[in-house]
């Protein structure tokens, strides 16, 4: 038997009003898990929005990921006493409530308050060190019940994740198409890989018009057009494939990355992937699609370089290299992705100018 998962969502100004109707299907009692700035955001538009639900506990997630943090969740005794826990933040929050009610057996509301990743409802989690480094990747009994999209809090949102969503988003395209190649794909995969194109000419169509309407905290069709692509096309592509084709080089390069200090602390996880996008293109000889991500990058200001990422070409780049190649991303792709390919394409795109 298989089960398969689309995403729940509610998208507009107002949408944390249909909190209230989703949460009672499940309970009345609430935990609210948040980033502290995110909860800041939306707080005025919440706390009516609660309605007759309980708050039994409100607490910030822990600012990182980990399994620690998740650990002191999922002991808190009123977080235990919650029918339904609602994650109120970006990737890094909702990826932590979601592994909480995993082991907790709970329903996961999440509420997204920037469009960076597709966290917001896919049924896997990012897992990483306390000091910023990538972990592991473990995968999820369920996907959040419902996702909340208050547009007008996104669009208020600092800018820099909207843009780093954008480059998240088309790698997911990029990604799935390749992992999938040369498979006979099921129903599932084959639906998620044909939605995986709305990843990429929807987000170059409507992106940079997009970025205009956020830096004006105005809320365009082509600014919920660019939310939903990052928030569900990416997740629906995640939750319909088969988990082999989620990723492949331009998040493996990402992991990679993260063992620099400075690219957790200063470089957003989408921007990071987006210069992996490239990369792959370049070693798969994509050029076609290399020249319009590339023209795009640069239109929109995202890393086309290494130099763009505090890097130099002169960088050996060894310990990236390594962590790279064997993260699970590259276990299933149609030809062995080395150290060696991957350097020779990172030189090539050092190279290049569309």
């Amino acid at each position: 038997m298989k089960n398969v998962t689309l995403p729940r969502y509610t998208i507009g100004a107002d949408a944390l009003n249909d909190l209230e109707r989703v949460v009672s299907a499940f309970g009345k009692k609430v935990a609210l898990i948040h980033g502290e700035k995110a909860y800041a955001a939306c707080k005025g538009l919440l706390t009516p929005a609660l309605g007759s639900l309980e708050v039994v506990r409100e607490v910030c997630y822990g600012h990182e990921a980990t399994y620690e943090n998740v650990a002191k969740l999922t002991s808190d005794s009123d977080v235990q006493h919650a029918d339904v826990l609602v994650g109120i933040g970006g990737g890094k929050c909702l990826d932590t409530v979601k592994l909480v009610g995993d082991q907790l057996d709970k329903p996961v509301v999440t509420i997204a308050t920037i469009a960076s990743t597709c966290a917001a409802v896919t049924k896997i989690s990012i897992l990483y060190h306390a000091d910023g480094s990538f972990r592991e990747i473990p995968k999820l009994k369920s996907a959040p019940v419902h996702c909340l999209i208050p547009t007008s809090v996104i669009a208020e949102a600092p800018i820099q994740y909207l843009w780093a969503g954008i480059g998240d988003t088309m790698a997911k395209h990029v990604e799935c198409t390749f992992s999938a190649r040369n498979d006979q794909l099921d129903y599932a995969s084959e639906l998620g890989r044909t939605i995986s194109a709305m990843c990429f000419d929807p987000v170059i169509a409507h992106g940079a018009s997009a970025l205009q309407s956020a830096k004006k905290h105005e809320v365009s069709e082509d600014l919920e057009q660019i939310i939903q692509n990052i928030l569900i096309s990416t997740g629906s592509v995640s939750l319909l494939v088969h988990p082999d084709y989620n990723s492949a080089l331009a998040h493996a390069l990402f992991y990679g990355l993260t063992v620099r200090e400075h690219i957790e602390k200063k470089h957003l996880h989408g921007e990071v992937v987006s210069y992996g996008t490239l990369v792959q293109l370049m070693m798969d000889g994509q050029l076609d699609m290399l020249k319009k991500a590339y023209a795009f990058h640069r239109q929109i200001g995202l890393p086309v370089c290494l130099a763009d990422l505090e890097l130099t070409a002169e960088d050996p780049l060894g310990d990236v290299l390594e962590m790279a190649e064997k993260n699970q991303e590259l276990k299933h792709v149609p030809y062995p992705v080395t150290q060696a390919l991957i350097r020779k394409a990172i030189e090539d795109l050092e190279q290049y100018a569309g």
